[in-house]
């Protein structure tokens, strides 16, 4: 029993020291997992690094796979004390699909003992890899980006908001980013500034309402240097009252905007012609009219900021000019205001030429 005892001691043994990491060799990682993977998405691949610990150099004799779909390449040269050498195991998983566990047996000439190694993961059907302009779909040149909208929508007086763009070095050499002159309400951060080759970041765009001192619809282009070339980037938003310290007392006797149409038409359009357009108050308090603007610069407006007190009615005078008129005129007349049930009325403007 004894005798016994001893074998199966020394079977243990020597079947724990495969692939564990001696002092004189180590290894990056001995149990590779490669999550799912894709049967469509070509081989996947993994270095194994081995480190010589020892003062003197050894050499891989052989590296042995379980399974003909696992094939290891190894460095053939020998491995000098402090240095390093690899063994490269890529896994075909093509006709393959569902859960896998591969082993690969190192030999090397510092020890009898060889060292195991094991890949595992999962494959499924088809392809789950996105090449790069597939995920940034929006390309100048090798600089790629999901997306390139900066539409901040409504944002109130006070309000900030941030918009991050993702984006992607598809080149082999890195991209400099960098902003030129800004509006003082938007500031833009790069991380990183430099992206390395064929690699991810993010630019944050932030919009600060309460910076721009202006109530209406704001929009130009962001430019940035791209490697030193111009990129135009436009931005849109639109800066309405802030309501979020008003009590519902104040809210119940503020001024209450009252627009005469919602629509004005021009018709066939003749150099000259004019619409008057009729602003009320219906509330207890003053209307502010923080701005009225067109979407259109062949639309203008005889006044743009007043304040109406209640009952008061308030007119002025909506034109177009012949010479900046399109053949067939669609646009909008906004109107900002600080009535909290409307902070925005909006004025169909119409025209043929």
């Amino acid at each position: 029993m004894k005798r016994i005892y001893l074998l199966l001691t020394s079977f243990v043994l020597f079947c724990g020291g495969v692939g564990a990491q001696n002092e004189k060799i180590s290894i990056n990682e001995t149990d590779h997992n490669f999550g799912v993977i894709g049967e469509k998405d070509g081989n996947a691949a993994f270095d194994f690094i081995l480190t010589n610990n020892s003062n003197e150099s050894f050499v891989i004799t052989k590296a042995t796979a379980s399974c003909g779909c696992t094939t290891p390449i190894w460095t053939k040269e020998p491995i000098e004390p402090r240095k390093t050498g690899k063994i490269f195991v890529s896994y075909n998983p093509v006709n393959r699909p569902g859960s896998f566990t591969k082993s690969i047996t190192v030999y090397t000439s510092q020890s009898p003992t060889p060292i195991r190694l094991t890949i595992r993961g999962e494959v499924v059907q088809g392809k789950i890899k996105i090449n790069p302009e597939e995920a940034y779909p929006v390309a100048m040149g090798n600089y790629l980006l999901k997306s390139k909208e900066l539409n901040f929508g409504r944002v109130t007086w006070k309000e900030a908001k941030t918009i991050r763009l993702e984006v992607f070095n598809n080149s082999d050499q890195p991209i400099t980013q960098r902003i030129l002159k800004l509006p003082k309400y938007l500031s833009v951060t790069f991380n990183p500034a430099v992206i390395p080759a064929k690699k991810a970041g993010v630019i944050d765009v932030n919009f600060n309402a309460q910076d721009g001192d202006s109530y209406g619809n704001l929009s130009g282009d962001i430019t940035l240097l791209i490697n030193e070339t111009r990129q135009s980037f436009p931005y849109s938003a639109t800066v309405l009252e802030d309501f979020s310290q008003w009590t519902s007392a104040k809210k119940a006797d503020a001024g209450k905007i009252n627009v005469s149409t919602s629509e004005i038409n021009f018709g066939n359009f003749s150099s000259g012609t004019g619409r008057t357009l009729k602003i009320s108050n219906s509330g207890k308090s003053v209307l502010n009219i923080r701005a009225i603007q067109s979407s259109d610069p062949s639309i203008t407006v005889s006044k743009t900021r007043f304040s109406i007190n209640p009952g008061e009615i308030t007119e002025i005078k909506v034109n177009a000019d012949n010479k900046k008129i399109p053949s067939k005129l669609s646009s909008t007349l906004s109107i900002m205001t600080d009535d909290p049930d409307m902070p925005i009325y909006e004025i169909s403007v119409l025209a043929n030429k």
